[in-house]
């Protein structure tokens, strides 16, 4: 560290630690049996690193870049050191969101994978998704590709802009929105039924063609 730090001035000295600050995907697990809401077994642990400025001294912790969070997830009173402001928070396939009721109005940015053919997800843990009623950005592993989530503009409510929606396909190595995922399949369709109803015609055409006498 620059020799000199602790000789600027605080507000400088603050600043400096603010910069240090950057956007992070914070892995977040629940492990447990089986989701239930009483809670009683589950155990939350992160793979992700405690950012580094906490690790530097009393001052840069002092200073509130990064908050204890996730303690009300599980009995066992565990946390994680982020900021809500702008880490996304990455709860992979495993960890039901119901976990994180209490906390979900706090995230902003929200991660996690998920086959939308599930019967399970499709007809009652999607339903968990409005607890996250101040999320601005969703990000979305597609398990079952963009097709699994084709209709999702219309039939699924999300609670953010789906322009901030990003669907991502593994196979496919992007993402897109659900409304570019809605137009590329209903295109695609509309192109398969164009098809169709001119081979119909031609073959409609060219059985007349030989009904007709010589």
């Amino acid at each position: 560290m620059f020799l000199l730090f602790n000789n600027l001035p605080p507000e400088l000295r603050a600043r400096i630690w603010e910069l240090t600050v950057e956007p992070r995907t914070v892995e977040i697990d629940v492990t447990g049996r089986e989701f239930t809401a009483e809670r009683r077994e589950c155990i939350l642990y992160s793979i992700t690193p405690v950012p580094a400025p906490l690790h530097t001294c009393r001052e840069a912790r002092n200073l509130g870049l990064y908050k204890q969070a996730f303690s009300e997830v599980c009995p066992k009173q565990r946390y994680v050191w982020v900021n809500l402001d702008i880490d996304m928070i990455a709860i992979g396939r495993k960890t039901h969101l119901g976990y994180f009721r209490k906390i979900a109005p706090l995230i902003k940015r929200l991660k996690f994978q998920r086959e939308h053919q599930d019967e399970w997800w499709f007809h009652f843990e999607s339903k968990e998704i409005w607890n996250f009623i101040n999320v601005e950005e969703i990000y979305v592993i597609c398990e079952d590709g963009w097709y699994g989530w084709w209709g999702t503009s219309v039939e699924f409510s999300w609670p953010c802009a789906m322009e901030n929606v990003h669907l991502f396909d593994p196979d496919e190595g992007q993402a897109m929105n659900p409304i570019e995922v809605d137009k590329m399949f209903d295109d695609k369709q509309e192109a398969e039924e164009i098809a169709l109803q001119a081979e119909y015609d031609e073959d409609t055409r060219l059985e007349l063609a030989d009904m007709v006498p010589l």
